[in-house]
């Protein structure tokens, strides 16, 4: 083999891997989900209020409390979160009619702080009062709370009971008060989208 002939096959070779890492360079690999879903049974409320970070999937307590380290906050059958008139936060929520599984994009609009006597989350439960069984606290179907927290990021939630240990509601046990389990145990999932985006995929 002459020198000519080899120069000529170094060059080819320099050619073709050149144009292929050229070609590698061009290729955009999408940002992979950062996504996180968590089931909450029995947070207890019964006696204090509760904080919550939906991005750490933690209580917060102590001096933090006065902090934009939470979220959300149960006190009693109201659910307020960080900002306006509860706390030194930005985060926003609203209500959104739809399901768990089928909510698969947050909102972009119609966010709201939490007001003097206007809470940005409301509605997510019923007073059955003298309707049975008596005096107790449904949670709504098709109720999710979307909140777009401090940091800019979006997660979903919804209710799923408001009494010890999730009780069947519908049953004699729950509908008689001397045996309906304790209230303000907050049973709820959520999903946590950390890369930023509305899409809870």
């Amino acid at each position: 083999m002459n020198k000519l002939t080899t120069l000529s096959l170094a060059l080819g070779s320099a050619f073709i891997l050149l144009a292929s890492c050229s070609k590698n360079n061009d290729v955009v690999t999408p940002e992979t989900s950062k996504l996180t879903t968590k089931t909450v049974a029995d947070l207890d409320g019964s006696t204090t209020n509760v904080y919550y970070s939906l991005s750490t999937g933690t209580q917060i307590t102590g001096a933090d409390t006065a902090t934009n380290k939470w979220d959300i906050k149960f006190k009693g059958t109201s659910i307020f979160v960080n900002s306006g008139t509860s706390g030194i936060g930005t985060t926003q929520a609203q209500i959104v009619s739809s399901t768990f599984e089928a909510l698969t994009v947050a909102p972009t609009a119609d966010y709201k702080t939490d007001a003097s006597g206007t809470p940005a989350i409301s509605g997510w439960y019923t007073y059955t009062n003298t309707t049975e069984p008596q005096h107790a606290i449904l949670t709504v179907p098709g109720k999710i709370i979307v909140v777009k927290t401090s940091d800019g990021k979006y997660a979903k939630l919804e209710i799923i009971s408001y009494y010890k240990g999730n009780p069947n509601t519908t049953t004699a046990e729950f509908a008689n008060l001397a045996t309906r389990p304790a209230s303000r145990f907050f049973t709820f999932r959520f999903a946590y989208q950390g890369d930023g985006t509305t899409s809870f995929k």
